[in-house]
Protein backbone atom coordinates (compact mmCIF):
# COMPACT_ATOMS: atom_id res chain seq x y z
CA UNK A 1 0.00 0.00 0.00
CA UNK A 2 1.39 3.38 -1.00
CA UNK A 3 1.95 6.04 1.66
CA UNK A 4 -0.51 8.33 -0.11
CA UNK A 5 -3.19 5.64 -0.07
CA UNK A 6 -2.49 4.87 3.59
CA UNK A 7 -2.86 8.55 4.46
CA UNK A 8 -6.15 8.67 2.57
CA UNK A 9 -7.50 5.64 4.41
CA UNK A 10 -6.35 7.09 7.73
CA UNK A 11 -8.17 10.30 6.87
CA UNK A 12 -11.36 8.36 6.14
CA UNK A 13 -11.03 6.52 9.44
CA UNK A 14 -10.48 9.73 11.43
CA UNK A 15 -13.43 11.39 9.75
CA UNK A 16 -15.67 8.46 10.62
CA UNK A 17 -14.48 8.47 14.22
CA UNK A 18 -15.43 12.14 14.51
CA UNK A 19 -18.83 11.44 12.98
CA UNK A 20 -19.71 8.55 15.28
CA UNK A 21 -18.84 10.63 18.32
CA UNK A 22 -21.93 12.69 17.55
CA UNK A 23 -24.81 11.62 19.82
CA UNK A 24 -27.49 10.71 17.27
CA UNK A 25 -26.44 8.05 14.75
CA UNK A 26 -29.25 6.28 12.90
CA UNK A 27 -27.57 2.89 12.45
CA UNK A 28 -30.45 1.52 10.38
CA UNK A 29 -30.21 4.43 7.93
CA UNK A 30 -26.42 4.15 7.78
CA UNK A 31 -26.61 0.41 7.05
CA UNK A 32 -29.27 1.00 4.38
CA UNK A 33 -27.08 3.62 2.71
CA UNK A 34 -24.13 1.23 2.79
CA UNK A 35 -26.11 -1.58 1.19
CA UNK A 36 -27.25 0.84 -1.52
CA UNK A 37 -23.64 1.78 -2.30
CA UNK A 38 -22.65 -1.88 -2.34
CA UNK A 39 -25.50 -2.73 -4.73
CA UNK A 40 -24.46 0.11 -7.07
CA UNK A 41 -20.89 -1.18 -7.07
CA UNK A 42 -21.98 -4.75 -7.82
CA UNK A 43 -24.23 -3.62 -10.66
CA UNK A 44 -21.33 -1.62 -12.11
CA UNK A 45 -19.07 -4.69 -12.10
CA UNK A 46 -21.68 -6.87 -13.78
CA UNK A 47 -22.54 -4.09 -16.21
CA UNK A 48 -18.88 -3.67 -17.19
CA UNK A 49 -18.54 -7.43 -17.65
CA UNK A 50 -21.69 -7.53 -19.82
CA UNK A 51 -20.56 -4.65 -22.08
CA UNK A 52 -17.09 -6.14 -22.46
CA UNK A 53 -18.57 -9.59 -23.19
CA UNK A 54 -20.71 -8.08 -25.93
CA UNK A 55 -17.66 -6.38 -27.40
CA UNK A 56 -15.70 -9.65 -27.34
CA UNK A 57 -18.60 -11.46 -29.05
CA UNK A 58 -18.62 -8.85 -31.85
CA UNK A 59 -14.85 -9.05 -32.28
CA UNK A 60 -14.96 -12.86 -32.39
CA UNK A 61 -17.66 -12.75 -35.06
CA UNK A 62 -15.79 -10.12 -37.06
CA UNK A 63 -12.31 -11.65 -36.91
CA UNK A 64 -13.10 -15.37 -36.89
CA UNK A 65 -16.21 -15.62 -39.07
CA UNK A 66 -16.82 -12.47 -41.12
CA UNK A 67 -13.26 -11.69 -42.24
CA UNK A 68 -10.41 -14.12 -42.53
CA UNK A 69 -7.21 -12.24 -41.74
CA UNK A 70 -4.15 -14.07 -43.02
CA UNK A 71 -1.10 -12.10 -41.85
CA UNK A 72 0.57 -13.27 -38.67
CA UNK A 73 0.76 -9.64 -37.53
CA UNK A 74 -3.00 -9.29 -37.91
CA UNK A 75 -3.68 -12.56 -36.07
CA UNK A 76 -1.49 -11.43 -33.18
CA UNK A 77 -3.18 -8.02 -33.27
CA UNK A 78 -6.79 -9.12 -32.99
CA UNK A 79 -5.91 -11.75 -30.39
CA UNK A 80 -4.28 -9.01 -28.31
CA UNK A 81 -7.50 -7.00 -28.58
CA UNK A 82 -9.70 -9.94 -27.58
CA UNK A 83 -7.28 -11.22 -24.94
CA UNK A 84 -7.08 -7.87 -23.17
CA UNK A 85 -10.86 -7.63 -22.99
CA UNK A 86 -11.16 -11.20 -21.69
CA UNK A 87 -8.69 -10.40 -18.91
CA UNK A 88 -10.75 -7.35 -17.98
CA UNK A 89 -13.95 -9.43 -17.90
CA UNK A 90 -12.29 -11.87 -15.49
CA UNK A 91 -11.16 -8.93 -13.33
CA UNK A 92 -14.69 -7.48 -13.22
CA UNK A 93 -16.21 -10.84 -12.26
CA UNK A 94 -13.53 -11.32 -9.62
CA UNK A 95 -14.27 -7.82 -8.32
CA UNK A 96 -17.98 -8.60 -8.14
CA UNK A 97 -17.22 -11.78 -6.18
CA UNK A 98 -14.95 -9.93 -3.75
CA UNK A 99 -17.45 -7.11 -3.35
CA UNK A 100 -20.29 -9.55 -2.65
CA UNK A 101 -18.21 -11.11 0.15
CA UNK A 102 -18.12 -7.81 2.04
CA UNK A 103 -20.75 -7.94 4.75
CA UNK A 104 -21.65 -4.52 6.11
CA UNK A 105 -23.63 -6.27 8.84
CA UNK A 106 -20.35 -7.74 10.10
CA UNK A 107 -19.03 -5.00 12.37
CA UNK A 108 -15.68 -6.62 13.18
CA UNK A 109 -12.49 -4.79 12.32
CA UNK A 110 -11.44 -7.77 10.18
CA UNK A 111 -14.51 -7.18 8.01
CA UNK A 112 -13.69 -3.48 7.76
CA UNK A 113 -10.16 -4.40 6.68
CA UNK A 114 -11.72 -6.49 3.92
CA UNK A 115 -13.51 -3.38 2.66
CA UNK A 116 -10.29 -1.35 2.77
CA UNK A 117 -8.41 -4.11 0.94
CA UNK A 118 -11.06 -4.18 -1.78
CA UNK A 119 -10.79 -0.41 -2.20
CA UNK A 120 -7.02 -0.74 -2.67
CA UNK A 121 -7.53 -3.62 -5.12
CA UNK A 122 -9.81 -1.52 -7.32
CA UNK A 123 -7.34 1.39 -7.21
CA UNK A 124 -4.64 -0.91 -8.60
CA UNK A 125 -7.01 -2.19 -11.28
CA UNK A 126 -7.86 1.36 -12.37
CA UNK A 127 -4.19 2.30 -12.40
CA UNK A 128 -1.55 0.27 -14.24
CA UNK A 129 -3.83 -2.67 -15.12
CA UNK A 130 -6.35 -0.53 -17.00
CA UNK A 131 -3.61 1.44 -18.75
CA UNK A 132 -1.85 -1.74 -19.90
CA UNK A 133 -5.06 -3.37 -21.20
CA UNK A 134 -6.11 -0.16 -22.96
CA UNK A 135 -2.69 0.26 -24.58
CA UNK A 136 -2.47 -3.39 -25.66
CA UNK A 137 -5.94 -3.16 -27.22
CA UNK A 138 -5.00 -0.24 -29.46
CA UNK A 139 -1.60 -1.69 -30.31
CA UNK A 140 -3.47 -4.78 -31.46
CA UNK A 141 -5.81 -2.64 -33.53
CA UNK A 142 -2.98 -0.83 -35.31
CA UNK A 143 -1.28 -4.15 -36.02
CA UNK A 144 -4.18 -4.81 -38.41
CA UNK A 145 -3.24 -1.78 -40.53
CA UNK A 146 -0.77 -3.52 -42.92
CA UNK A 147 -3.34 -6.11 -43.96
CA UNK A 148 -6.14 -3.55 -44.15
CA UNK A 149 -3.95 -1.53 -46.53
CA UNK A 150 -4.27 -4.27 -49.15
CA UNK A 151 -8.05 -4.03 -49.24
CA UNK A 152 -8.90 -0.35 -48.73
CA UNK A 153 -7.56 2.86 -50.20
CA UNK A 154 -4.92 4.94 -48.44
CA UNK A 155 -7.50 7.68 -47.78
CA UNK A 156 -9.83 5.31 -45.93
CA UNK A 157 -6.93 3.67 -44.13
CA UNK A 158 -5.73 7.01 -42.78
CA UNK A 159 -9.30 7.95 -41.84
CA UNK A 160 -9.70 4.65 -39.98
CA UNK A 161 -6.45 5.02 -38.04
CA UNK A 162 -7.06 8.67 -37.17
CA UNK A 163 -10.64 7.93 -36.14
CA UNK A 164 -9.31 5.29 -33.76
CA UNK A 165 -7.40 8.04 -31.93
CA UNK A 166 -10.62 10.02 -31.43
CA UNK A 167 -12.37 6.87 -30.22
CA UNK A 168 -9.49 6.27 -27.80
CA UNK A 169 -9.85 9.82 -26.50
CA UNK A 170 -13.58 9.38 -25.92
CA UNK A 171 -12.99 6.07 -24.18
CA UNK A 172 -10.39 7.65 -21.88
CA UNK A 173 -12.90 10.34 -20.93
CA UNK A 174 -15.75 7.92 -20.16
CA UNK A 175 -13.49 5.39 -18.44
CA UNK A 176 -12.04 8.12 -16.23
CA UNK A 177 -15.50 9.38 -15.35
CA UNK A 178 -16.62 5.86 -14.50
CA UNK A 179 -13.53 5.30 -12.36
CA UNK A 180 -14.13 8.52 -10.41
CA UNK A 181 -17.74 7.53 -9.79
CA UNK A 182 -16.78 4.04 -8.64
CA UNK A 183 -14.05 5.33 -6.32
CA UNK A 184 -16.54 7.77 -4.80
CA UNK A 185 -19.01 4.95 -4.12
CA UNK A 186 -16.33 2.68 -2.68
CA UNK A 187 -14.93 5.36 -0.37
CA UNK A 188 -18.45 6.12 0.87
CA UNK A 189 -19.04 2.41 1.44
CA UNK A 190 -15.82 2.14 3.46
CA UNK A 191 -16.81 5.21 5.49
CA UNK A 192 -20.21 3.69 6.21
CA UNK A 193 -18.67 0.35 7.14
CA UNK A 194 -16.26 2.13 9.50
CA UNK A 195 -19.19 4.02 11.04
CA UNK A 196 -20.98 0.74 11.75
CA UNK A 197 -17.83 -0.77 13.27
CA UNK A 198 -17.28 2.24 15.53
CA UNK A 199 -20.94 2.34 16.54
CA UNK A 200 -21.11 -1.34 17.46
Amino acid sequence: MKEKDLDELTSIWQQVKRNVEQPMVDISAVRKAGESKKKSTLLAHYGNAAVLSGTVAMLLFYFYYLYNFQDLLSIIGYNLMIGGLLIRIVIELLSAWRSAKIKLSDTTRASLQQSLTFLEFRKRIHGPVTIIIFTVYFIGFYMLTPEFSRYISLKWLILMDVSALFVAGLLVYFIKRGINQEMHHLKKMVEIHATLVESD
